[in-house]
């Protein structure tokens, strides 16, 4: 309650599955932004809703949208994180490229070289990113957000470790994102998403970022654990430390919010 912050479920997509799924959690009023990043072998299951799968793979919650479209998508996110979901932002690869090339390129280092390709992949897959500093384009920043591993073996990571990826890129993105310039830039790349927000609150929004400082951007991880299940890999989420990170971004005592 109190009108001051606004949940927005970011989700990058990859054909009919989520490639990534991000809940940002933004305070109008104290310029305070928090990003949760649920990986996409996250357990999510459902009775009536996500139940009798014959292939247990169907349990991931990066098949939701495939199935259940984006307002399934923010259902399974809700029930995850125990948090009113305002909005939504879908964007594809394509878009993601769109969006960096507008802010000019982001400014990056990369940790190590990046060498791989896929040529089954559709279109086929040519990641070749060198270490070290320097600005990524569109195309090579999607490539970096979806880099798992290297053609001859020597980085090879999974879900998790991807995301701190992610999330390393979009600390750097964020930080040279806000500013005067930001509304100019998400009215040239509204286009290039899929969202319930209206232009005008998008630009209102991004104005509203304006002097926003990056200790006031905070990145979590879903917090669980990685378990099998018919040998399949999923991710398990740790339910009360959930609640943790909810009661901090939202300023609520852990102890006096759970009654103990």
């Amino acid at each position: 309650s109190g009108g001051n912050r606004v949940n927005i479920l970011i989700a990058g997509l990859e054909d009919v599955r989520t490639d990534t799924i991000i809940l940002a959690s933004y305070n109008i009023k104290t310029k305070k932004l928090d990003m949760i990043s649920i990986p996409r072998d996250t357990y999510y299951y459902k009775e009536g809703f996500r139940s009798g799968f014959q292939y247990v793979a169907n349990y991931k919650i990066n098949a939701v949208y495939s199935g259940h479209g984006i307002e399934g998508l923010i259902r399974a996110v809700e029930d995850i994180v125990n948090v009113p979901i305002h909005h939504y932002v879908t964007v594809t690869m394509t878009g993601a490229e769109k969006i960096v090339n507008a802010m000019g390129g982001v400014e990056f280092d990369v940790p190590f070289d990046m060498k791989y390709d896929d040529i089954y992949d559709s279109p086929p897959l040519h990641i070749d990113l060198k270490a070290g500093p320097q600005v990524l384009d569109g195309k090579n920043a999607v490539d970096f957000l979806r880099f798992r591993k290297n053609n001859d073996g020597t980085i090879s990571y999974g879900d998790i470790q991807r995301i701190e990826q992610q999330q390393n890129f979009l600390a750097a993105a964020a930080k040279q994102a806000f500013g005067i310039r930001f509304p100019l830039v998400v009215k040239e790349v509204f286009d290039a998403v899929k969202t319930d927000v209206k232009l005008s609150e998008a630009i209102t929004y991004a104005t509203s970022t304006i002097g926003i400082k990056s200790e006031n951007i905070s990145f979590y991880t879903l917090p669980g654990n990685a378990e099998y299940m018919q040998g399949v890999s999923f991710y398990m989420v740790n339910g009360i430390e959930m609640q943790k990170i909810i009661y901090g971004i939202y300023n609520i005592p852990f102890e006096k919010a759970t009654g103990n």
